[in-house]
């Protein structure tokens, strides 16, 4: 948070959404410090959270809450029951802006992160709903799938330009690089050789005609199973229409920890609302296998995140083949 809120200015904002402040704490989630804020009120627990402009698209902040809460109210209109829903201000808006930052305010979800085959099914469950929760969207001129793979191959070939020249920069890359460097470009190369098979090349065709909306970052921290273990998927700064493909295999990548029972159970989960095709699941497996953590560590070799990356892939590289062994073997059922 770029500027972190008074007591007053809390009780301002609150006031707008039309509750009353009785106490509020600020909150770091794993990767933002003070990244959300929980507020007691006069009509119970809620989150007031700053919007986060995603960096990766061109639009500036202003659009992008006007396209977040509009999606947002999609949802909520066709009752999406894994979110919480974001609370109308005065205004009518489903945020509100002080100094040039947007802010929206949710219900404060209490409970427990995910961590059994069960939590990982809801939340195939959950990704699955949404993919196929079409909302009246207009057909696109666009293969989301093929324009993320247009940046995802952006980013292998800056890899391979400069893998050798960032390695020199940091030890721990260096030695990842000597020891995965030629698995992560073979990697690379077997999902864009798949992408290229007629097959998915018409799935990507019949996905123009077909637009649906993403999350764009499920996380561990991101899920939160309630009390009542009902699972709530939060943060939606990023939704958007997107490839349900890419969402599909980040979020695997993301939550499962190359655990090939908690891959099993999230898959079950998806395929019972979203049934796939031999087609759909070797494009969900060639994305789950890109090196995307190297990218970013090649990237930004001198980060703290690029570190913890390259430790936890070297901790993780042999679950790492399983999962992916395990994912090749669901393609060709």
């Amino acid at each position: 948070m770029s500027h972190l809120l008074s007591q007053r200015e809390i009780r301002s904002i609150s006031r707008r959404f039309r509750l009353q402040t009785l106490r509020s704490t600020h909150v770091s989630s794993f990767y933002r410090k003070n990244a959300v804020i929980q507020i007691q009120t006069n009509l119970g627990t809620f989150a007031l959270k700053p919007y986060n402009r995603n960096p990766h698209l061109r639009s500036g902040l202003a659009a992008q809450i006007k396209s977040a809460a509009k999606y947002v109210r999609l949802l909520m209109n066709n009752d999406y029951g894994f979110m919480p829903d974001w609370l109308p201000a005065d205004s009518g808006k489903l945020w509100v802006m002080r100094q040039g930052q947007p802010y929206y305010m949710t219900e404060w979800i209490h409970g427990r992160p995910m961590g059994t085959e069960q939590d990982c099914e809801q939340l195939g469950h959950a990704l699955a709903k949404l993919h196929t929760l079409r909302c009246g969207l207009p057909p696109t001129t666009k293969s989301a799938t093929l324009e993320q793979v247009r940046l995802w191959k952006v980013k292998d070939r800056y890899l391979r330009k400069n893998m050798v020249q960032a390695a020199s920069a940091n030890t721990a890359l260096r030695r990842a690089v000597m020891k995965y460097g030629a698995a992560w470009k073979r990697f690379s190369d077997e999902a864009w050789s798949e992408i290229r098979h007629p097959d998915i090349s018409r799935l990507c065709a019949q996905e123009k005609a077909n637009p649906a909306l993403i999350h764009g970052d499920i996380t561990p921290p991101n899920v939160i199973i309630a009390n009542d273990e009902r699972l709530h998927i939060i943060d939606w700064d990023f939704i958007r229409v997107g490839s349900t493909y890419a969402d599909t295999a980040k979020t695997i990548m993301n939550t499962t920890g190359f655990n090939t029972a908690f891959i099993e159970a999230f898959l079950r989960g998806y395929e019972g609302i979203r049934p796939l095709s031999p087609p759909e699941r070797k494009l969900i497996t060639a994305l789950y296998g890109l090196p995307r953590e190297a990218w970013y560590a090649v990237r930004f070799p001198r980060s703290n995140r690029s570190a913890e990356m390259l430790k936890t892939m070297d901790q993780t590289w042999v679950l790492r083949r399983q999962a992916m062994e395990y994912m090749s073997r669901w393609a060709n059922l």
